[in-house]
């Protein structure tokens, strides 16, 4: 944003206070334009005066990693899935064969449990628990989410589902930590269904 403050074109200005117990308390300079007739505080642009800090620049190195952690878990959650499903439908194909989406995948390993092969029971098992720990909302909601990368507001992030206005979720690193885990978690325990059926690679020690 332009350091004219507020720029011109601007219809109003003013300093927005929060406060949420349990949270960091902050405020925001707000400008709203005279075109915007209703305001989402999870569409907002959020900058600070003067650019970043050294602080930002430190919660981001934080953030950023407990982000990556979980998308690199999550993936592994969806590669895991699709070994799962050509094993089972003992599918001689690559990947291509399964490019789908996380529900879709669940889906078709939903209905392999059904089928009467040894680890079916097992593979039960492992699925409800993913869905009790709310696996695949905890993955959408970092990885389709808007960060507010910058100190001082939290563990915040705006969040849009399809064909709905956008929600505002504010958190803390720990259950950042705790997402990571459970989706490591869940990873390993489909992994662990595949047994010796998938080629396995491992690096020297």
């Amino acid at each position: 944003m332009s350091e004219k403050w507020p720029p011109p074109g601007f219809a109003f200005y003013y300093r927005m206070e929060t406060h949420q117990e349990g949270y960091p308390s902050y405020s925001m300079d707000v400008l709203l334009p005279k075109a915007r007739e209703v305001v989402d505080i999870s569409t907002f642009r959020i900058s600070r005066h003067g650019g970043p800090n050294e602080a930002d620049f430190s919660f981001r190195d934080r953030l950023y990693r407990e982000i990556g952690s979980i998308v690199v878990a999550a993936g592994h959650v969806e590669s895991t899935m699709k070994r799962l499903v050509l094993v089972l439908k003992a599918d001689q194909g690559g990947f291509s064969v399964v490019d789908k989406t996380w529900s879709d995948l669940h889906k078709m390993l939903v209905s392999q449990t059904h089928t009467g092969a040894p680890r079916c029971k097992n593979l039960a098992e492992v699925l409800d628990w993913g869905e009790s720990n709310d696996l695949k909302r905890r993955r959408d909601d970092v990885v389709h989410a808007s960060w507010w990368d910058w100190d001082g507001v939290g563990v915040t992030r705006s969040r849009f589902f399809r064909k709905q206005d956008g929600v505002t979720i504010v958190g803390t690193f720990e259950e950042l930590a705790e997402d990571s885990r459970l989706l490591s978690e869940y990873a390993e325990k489909l992994d662990a269904l595949l047994g010796t059926d998938w080629p396995q690679a491992r690096l020297p020690q």
